[in-house]
């Protein structure tokens, strides 16, 4: 059986995720939770003003 990892097929490495990066998602992960919930509180207050 012939070792893979011999031949001359090369994988690049994986990808690190650097701190910056990481730190960037959160942010735009955070954010977006944010709108979110601010949509959903607008939304709320629609259906609670049009039952009154």
């Amino acid at each position: 059986m012939r070792d893979v990892r011999s031949s001359g097929i090369r994988f690049p490495p994986p990808r690190r995720i650097t701190r910056g990066s990481e730190q960037m998602r959160e942010k735009r992960t955070a954010q977006a939770l944010i709108v979110f919930g601010v949509v959903l509180a607008c939304v709320e207050l629609y259906v609670f003003l049009g039952v009154l």
